[in-house]
């Protein structure tokens, strides 16, 4: 994702999180999420999930770029879940972009195909054997690839 529209997001994405939080200290929401926790029993877990992504046609897949929520399991008082990961920028041919850190910069996938080509840094001879993506925290020990 392009800095500009980056930066330009996060004021939105600020405020719905801020939403989110009201609307999830709902005692009428803790209510009914501590009964659905205590029908599905001991060892699950109920929650609710806010996500927002964004989703890109030519790459046929979605960014995440908020996740929040609020689980409950039985005997427990409900809490707030997270599971955004952080933004990170990257140097690919295209110029900068930025992408959640558990995501390829170039193509979005979050490690579960092969078949992206490597990033500009990224050894050709270590991406093949170490990588299921040209993205993973073992093949980019820094925040910022260089050409």
């Amino acid at each position: 994702m392009d800095p500009e529209i980056s930066n330009a997001i996060q004021p939105a994405l600020d405020q719905i999180a801020e939403i989110a939080d009201q609307q999830f200290a709902s005692s009428e929401i803790h209510k009914l999420l501590r009964d659905l926790a205590t029908v599905f029993g001991k060892g699950k877990i109920a929650s609710l999930t806010l996500a927002v992504d964004v989703f890109d046609e030519d790459r046929e897949r979605s960014l995440p770029l908020l996740t929040t929520g609020l689980s409950a399991f039985v005997g427990k008082e409900p809490f707030r879940t997270w599971g955004d990961s952080t933004l990170q920028r990257y140097v690919i041919d295209e110029g900068i972009q930025v992408v959640p850190h558990d995501r390829c910069p170039a193509c979005w996938r979050s490690g579960i195909s092969n078949s992206c080509i490597p990033p500009v840094g990224i050894v050709a001879s270590r991406w093949e054997t170490n990588a299921s993506c040209c993205w993973t925290p073992m093949n980019a020990p820094t925040a910022m690839w260089e050409r």
